[in-house]
């Protein structure tokens, strides 16, 4: 047989107390990493869920606000309201002030510049 000096074979007893030591220790980091992406990928497997319900929800929003837009349903809510413009219509717009101090029509009357052409359907060419 073979004698192996006690220096040599400390070396070999060291040897194979650290290969099993990043044997084990490999195992647990495998096991650790299997754990990780198994809870990724239920957490991506929920957001991917919540994802697909928002999407739905907000294509039914989608549907609900372009059924509302169909010139049909305008005109069924405004029925009896509106009516055609005529000729020479005048139509007079109160002025209002919010607390901000935001005007909702010129209070000052419009008045024409004579850097402005005017288009005149009337006249002959």
């Amino acid at each position: 047989m073979l004698k192996l000096s006690p220096k040599a074979r400390k070396h070999v007893i060291a040897l194979i107390f650290s290969m099993v030591v990043v044997t084990l220790g490999s195992a647990f980091a495998i096991v650790w990493m299997q754990q990780q992406i198994s809870r990724t990928a239920q957490n991506s497997k929920q957001l991917e869920s919540q994802l697909a319900e928002t999407s739905r929800k907000l294509r039914y929003l989608d549907e609900r606000i372009a059924s509302y837009h169909q010139p049909v349903v305008l005109q069924s809510k405004v029925a009896g309201v509106l009516r055609p413009s005529v000729e020479d219509q005048v139509v007079f717009v109160q002025e209002q002030q919010l607390a901000t101090g935001r005007t909702y029509a010129v209070a000052q009357p419009y008045e024409v510049s004579m850097d402005l052409a005017l288009l005149d359907f009337d006249s002959s060419r």
